[in-house]
């Protein structure tokens, strides 16, 4: 009975039954009956926290190779891109000069437009004398041609002598375009006042007419060539050579 009662005997006793009482619920120890099912569960075990070891490292390479094979990829598109880059530049490199010519050559317009609208048509003339700017002659002198073939009378011979440089500038470019309207212009001219310059008068109220007659002969000894142009070009020309041949 001292045994029992004593304080180390019941001290190992708890002691004791704190031990079993701590390890007899785990439901680890259930499988102990079969040590190789156990084996098979560690080794299991073993390799999932291996691999969740590894996890990280599996994660950043192959985000690694991911980024790599975007890399690669946009490297990829940007190849041909980049063999194009070189003439885009040139295409685009006149463009800023483009628009500004273009500004320039509407505020012009609008300034011939306001003459026009008030039909000061010297002054008119006076300002595309004074500006030199062919693109817009090219684009007032159909609308002068217009109300010489309708015989408008705010049209006058004087105005025409003014523009006769112009046109000679207009039959000498090298676009075609120019070259019809100048010479669109002067078949109007010429029918116009053929009655007049055919006349062969030499009064002094027909100082222009005779002016205009001298720089229509100059003018065309330079430039009857255009008759041998092919096309719209030439039959315009044949019928301007036809005029001005009779006014010798």
């Amino acid at each position: 009975g001292k045994t029992v009662t004593s304080p180390l005997s019941l001290f190992k006793v708890v002691y004791c039954k704190r031990k079993v009482h701590c390890y007899t619920p785990k439901p680890c120890y259930r499988k102990k009956l079969c040590p190789k099912s156990r084996g098979r569960d560690m080794a299991n075990k073993e390799n999932e926290l291996a691999c969740a070891g590894n996890l990280p490292a599996k994660l950043h390479n192959s985000r690694t190779h991911l980024l790599n094979s975007s890399d690669s990829g946009s490297s990829q598109t940007e190849g041909p891109s980049s063999k194009y880059s070189a003439f885009f530049s040139e295409v685009s490199q006149d463009h800023e000069t483009m628009a500004q010519v273009l500004f320039s050559r509407n505020l012009r317009l609008n300034v011939a437009l306001t003459f026009w609208r008030r039909r000061s048509i010297s002054e008119l003339v006076a300002y595309l004398v004074r500006i030199q700017d062919l693109g817009v002659v090219v684009d007032c002198l159909p609308v002068l041609t217009n109300s010489l073939q309708e015989e408008k009378p705010y049209v006058s011979v004087g105005c025409c002598v003014d523009l006769l440089p112009l046109v000679k500038s207009l039959l000498k470019s090298k676009y075609e375009e120019y070259v019809i309207v100048g010479l669109n212009w002067l078949q109007a001219v010429i029918k116009r006042w053929w009655s007049e310059l055919s006349a062969h008068t030499e009064k002094a109220e027909d100082g222009n007419i005779h002016i205009l007659k001298q720089q229509l002969s100059v003018l065309w000894e330079q430039e009857n060539h255009l008759t041998l142009v092919p096309g719209y070009t030439g039959n315009i020309a044949k019928d301007v050579n036809a005029y001005l041949l009779q006014l010798h």
